[in-house]
């Protein structure tokens, strides 16, 4: 009886009041952001449709998701801490019904949220209704990316920060707990997850080992970042889609890309250096490519390649788990 009334307590109380949303939010230019972060500050990073955002991972740790708009759509972007899995989702069902997600609990160390509108409760690995009335229905979704704050502002000179800052003592201590508690580097460290995880946790990798997870057409497979720094260029396909995966070791980002352009498929291969990232190079055309997947130079200049459905850089245990029997490919 005691467990289960401190159980209540925890996830009745505790979580909705200490990981609730921020009451306010700005979107700040990369001078006022180098105010606020350090150059090596962890950010989550999107783009859609020409629109750049960057989250501070220190301040979305706290409440798991942030509200915004990109491309005049309603956007969540979410984040799990104990997976270090960061995904875009837009809160809609398919009937039209807005959803109002809070972090509610988590299952095998992934953040679950919760619609008291509409009753679902959805994964946030996936994106997918687990309970509730549209059980099964999977939320539309963009990639969101891993980076310190100088490569992304570097890569993306046009990106806004989402800034919310801790407004009262109590976000404010919340914050520094979380950061102590369960720094990105200490969780790293560790050889199993933080809490228990219900099935056997596949030992083909560490645990706790960063890998690129991609999802087409149900099958899936992980890229192991230790790989990636042997050869920061795989071209692949999966779910039938050509892809490629492309890692900057010396900055610690990466990105996946569909390899079909213009009705042609493209086959990648890293070319030089510039001045310490990478560069990449269609064997198609010759044009060259950033990490961010765009065109530098080349017949091909000013294009730029669409994002495979992926997760950037989260723990191994957590995409072995919800992506049973995933395939690996380590270049």
């Amino acid at each position: 009886h005691t467990t289960a009334g401190v159980s209540a307590l925890y996830w009745g109380m505790y979580v909705p009041v200490v990981m609730a949303p921020p009451v306010k939010h700005f979107l700040v230019g990369i001078d006022e952001a180098d105010e606020i972060l350090e150059p090596d500050s962890i950010v989550l990073g999107i783009e859609i449709a020409g629109e750049v955002r960057a989250y501070p991972r220190d301040l979305i740790a706290r409440p798991h998701w942030f509200n915004d708009e990109l491309d005049g759509n309603p956007m969540m972007i979410s984040y799990c801490i104990l997976c270090n899995s960061g995904q875009a989702f837009v809160p809609v069902l398919k009937d039209g019904r807005r959803l109002d997600l809070r972090n509610m609990t988590a299952f095998d160390n992934n953040t679950i949220y919760h619609c008291r509108k509409t009753g679902n409760f959805i994964q946030q690995l996936d994106g997918r209704v687990i309970r509730g009335p549209n059980e099964g229905e999977r939320l539309d979704s963009y990639p969101v990316i891993m980076a310190r704050w100088d490569e992304w502002k570097r890569l993306h000179p046009n990106t806004k920060m989402y800034y919310a800052p801790p407004q009262t003592l109590r976000d404010r201590a919340v914050q520094k707990m979380l950061m102590k508690m369960i720094p990105l580097s200490r969780l790293a460290a560790r050889d199993k997850p933080w809490h228990v995880v219900r099935s056997e946790i596949d030992a083909r990798l560490p645990a706790m080992s960063f890998v690129f997870g991609v999802e087409i057409n149900d099958e899936t497979c992980a890229y192991p970042v230790t790989a990636l720094k042997e050869r920061p260029v795989i071209n692949d396909s999966v779910g039938g889609e050509p892809i490629v995966v492309f890692y900057d070791k010396a900055h610690n980002i990466g990105q996946v890309f569909l390899r079909c352009l213009d009705d042609k498929v493209l086959t990648f291969t890293e070319a030089t250096e510039d001045g310490g990232s990478l560069v990449v190079t269609d064997q198609q055309t010759g044009t060259t490519w950033s990490v961010s997947g765009h065109a530098l130079d080349g017949t091909l200049a000013g294009s730029t390649l669409t994002a495979a459905p992926h997760w950037n850089q989260l723990f191994w245990f957590s995409w072995a788990t919800f992506k049973q029997g995933t395939r690996i490919n380590e270049g």
